[in-house]
Order: C-alpha cells, then sequence, then structure tokens
C-alpha cells in the first residue's frame, strides 16, 4: 500500500522516497505552496476535492509530495529546482506569484500548473491566456486588481475616512501595477494613502508603528502570499489599534477581521484540481485555457464591527454574501 509522504525537507529523504513511489507506477504530484498548512490546508483538500471529480483519489491510485515554503519565498526558486529534480509526473505550483515564477523557471518539460494572484501575462507566467503555450496552465485570481474595488468599499461602509492605511508588498510581481492602481482609486474617492510596504514580519510591525505615529483611519491590505500567510500578526495589530480594515480574502474575516472582498479561493482550487485531473489523462496546457474567477465574494464579520463600533450601512449588508456573527 502506498501511503503520501508530507515532504517538510529538501534532502535526500525525500528524493528517495520521491524515486520509491515513482518505481510503484502510480502517477505523482508534486503540490509546493508558498504559504503555510496552518494558512491553507483546507486549499490543498480543495483542489483534492476537484481531483477526485477525474476519478483520482490520494492513496490509492495518485500519489502527492507536498511541501509548504512557510513564506520564505526567498527559497522557493531552489526548492523548486529540487521539486523538478524528483520528476512529478506534474508539479503544482500555489500560494504567491513567485512560487508559480519559479516552476516555470526549474523546468520546461514537467507540466506546470499554477495560481496566481495576478494578470499572468503581465507577470510573465503565460503569453496568452484562452492557449497558454509550453508546459504551463493554471488559474488567477485577479486578486491584484482588486485593490481599488476594496477601497470603493471601505469608502462606503466608513464614509468619514480620509486617511487609509494600504499595505502591500513590494516583492509582489504585481507591486508596480498594484500601487499606482491603488492609488489612482484613491485619489478618486478623496482618500490619503499612507502606504506600508512590507516583505517581512518586521516591517508589518513597523508598519503598524508608523500608523500609530501618522495616524490612519482604516487598513486596506493588498493581496500577497506573505501578507496572506501573515495574517494572524496583521488582525492582532489591527485589532490593538482599534482599526477597521478590509482584507484580500474570506479568511480574514473568518479569523476576525472587518471584512473582506475577493474570490472564494476554494472554488478555484477545485478548479485547479479538475485540471491536474484532466492533464493525468493525457490534457496539454495548450488545451486548458487559464481560468479567470467568475464571482467575487464580500464577507462581513458582525462581531467585529459591533466590536469596533462601525455600524454597517443597510446597503453594504445587502451586498454580502455571508455574514458572521
Amino acid at each position: 500500500m502506498i501511503r503520501r509522504t508530507l515532504l517538510t525537507g529538501l534532502g535526500g529523504t525525500a528524493l528517495a522516497a520521491a524515486a520509491a513511489r515513482a518505481q510503484a507506477g502510480l502517477p505523482r504530484i508534486a503540490y509546493l505552496s508558498g504559504r503555510s498548512q496552518a494558512t491553507d490546508a483546507h486549499l490543498l483538500e480543495a483542489f483534492k476535492e476537484g481531483l477526485q471529480t477525474l476519478g483520482y483519489v490520494d492513496g490509492r491510485n495518485v500519489t502527492f509530495d507536498v511541501r509548504w515554503a512557510d513564506g520564505r519565498y526567498q527559497e522557493v526558486p531552489e526548492i523548486a529546482r529540487r521539486v523538478a529534480a524528483t520528476k512529478p509526473d506534474l508539479f503544482v505550483a500555489v500560494g504567491g506569484n513567485p512560487v508559480g515564477l519559479a516552476a516555470k523557471a526549474a523546468t520546461t518539460t514537467i507540466p506546470v500548473l499554477f495560481a496566481a494572484g495576478a494578470d499572468p501575462v503581465s507577470i510573465g507566467l503565460v503569453a496568452n491566456l484562452n492557449r497558454p503555450e509550453g508546459n504551463v496552465t493554471g488559474i488567477t485570481l485577479l486578486a491584484n486588481e482588486l485593490d481599488a474595488k476594496r477601497l470603493d468599499l471601505l469608502h462606503d461602509l466608513l464614509p468619514g475616512t480620509r486617511r487609509v492605511a494600504l499595505m502591500l508588498n513590494p516583492e509582489n510581481p504585481g507591486y508596480s501595477e498594484q500601487l499606482p492602481r491603488a492609488r489612482e482609486a484613491a485619489g478618486a474617492l478623496g482618500l490619503e494613502l499612507r502606504l506600508i510596504d512590507a516583505a517581512t514580519s518586521a516591517q508589518i510591525r513597523d508598519g503598524f508603528a508608523r500608523i500609530g505615529e501618522k495616524g490612519a483611519d482604516a487598513l486596506s491590505v493588498g493581496a500577497d502570499a506573505f501578507l496572506i500567510n501573515r495574517r494572524d500578526l496583521i488582525l492582532q495589530l489591527a485589532a490593538e489599534r482599534r482599526l477597521p480594515g478590509i482584507f484580500p480574502a474570506r479568511e480574514f474575516a473568518v479569523d476576525g477581521g472587518l471584512l473582506s472582498y475577493g474570490t472564494r479561493w476554494s472554488d478555484m482550487y477545485r478548479i485547479l484540481g479538475t485540471y491536474a485531473g484532466r492533464m493525468l489523462k493525457g490534457a496539454r496546457p495548450i488545451e486548458l485555457p487559464v481560468q479567470r474567477p467568475a464571482t467575487y465574494e464580500l464577507v462581513i464579520n458582525m462581531r467585529t464591527a459591533r466590536t469596533l463600533g462601525v455600524q454597517i450601512p443597510p446597503l453594504i449588508l445587502a451586498r454580502a454574501d455571508e455574514l458572521i456573527e
């Protein structure tokens, strides 16, 4: 009986285990996430649910090698090279734009499935969304394009807001498009942005300290895998300062953030799982267009609203897809 092995290291034991499974004759999926098991285990399960609709069940007729980078994105290129060296049947690269880019750089022969927050064309993952050439395709959450919408929602929720702290990761490949888009939206709404560039936990803490010095009425966190991976820290610091915030993923709202607006990621990971099944059955990346979100969801944490003394306007309540009581 073949058992799934969780790969947490980069050494010879992991490589030997991968080779043993390959000899057993079952197709093998290498799953590399830039985030952590603590924050993203549910997305791996959603991926497996999608895969199962094509008849593939982990441990029965397909095996998994799972690695979590735990937000150490500087190590992702080397991890991706190690993964490619094990020659899996399929390489799934998720949990941040850098992971897909690292997988693409690591192999031109192994099929690669990515999950990107930014536009895959603009960051160089594919040249064409509808007919992705080469060995790479996947899903895009278009999360970086929603910063303007989140600022608009924040403005409607808190009409007296004038100063908004905007937290972005400058190391995100989509940053060069993300920031100008947010500034343009803020200007149209009459908002003054307090930019917080944060690529480390220390910079997140420093950014909140600067919020205290310069003042801000609210917080908007941009879509970025590292920031999502550090959502516990961000939510803790926002709560300490009683700062209402809007966030890029429902997980923030579930964990205590005021509200979130974005794609339901679990739905997109199920789609990615169906793509994995189709590729294991012989489909080529060029036959699988990069999938984009069809819907977005607004989630409001009513407990947090009451704690902060925020009265949710009826129009915002009517637009909400989920209210957390």
